[in-house]
């Protein structure tokens, strides 16, 4: 992630798209879109529809990683994504979901 910056409306984000594939610019694309439509949701339905959408898309996200296909001896994609829900998971259950924002 090379830079980041905010004017007033608008924020821009600049990534190196040199190692990614055309699949993953579109869900790098698609994330975005969906992030920012979740945050600004204004109802209920809208709210939770959007952030099932957003946890699908980032499960897809993880199982569309260099990692997960070049290493092919084990479901890595499914396996992550797994841990990943099952850390959620425990962090709920123990209320220590943190803010990791600088």
């Amino acid at each position: 992630m090379h830079g980041l910056t905010k004017d007033n409306k608008e924020l821009t984000i600049k990534l190196s798209t040199e190692e990614l594939n055309p699949h993953q610019v579109r869900l790098i694309k698609s994330m975005n879109a969906l992030m920012a439509h979740l945050l600004t949701a204004d109802n209920e339905a809208e709210f939770f529809e959007g952030s099932a959408d957003f946890m699908k898309k980032a499960a897809e996200v993880i199982k569309a990683t260099h990692f997960a296909a070049k290493n092919t001896d084990m479901d890595y994609g499914t396996q992550a994504v797994e841990f990943a829900v099952d850390f959620i998971n425990e962090s709920m259950d123990e209320n220590k979901l943190q803010n990791m924002d600088n």
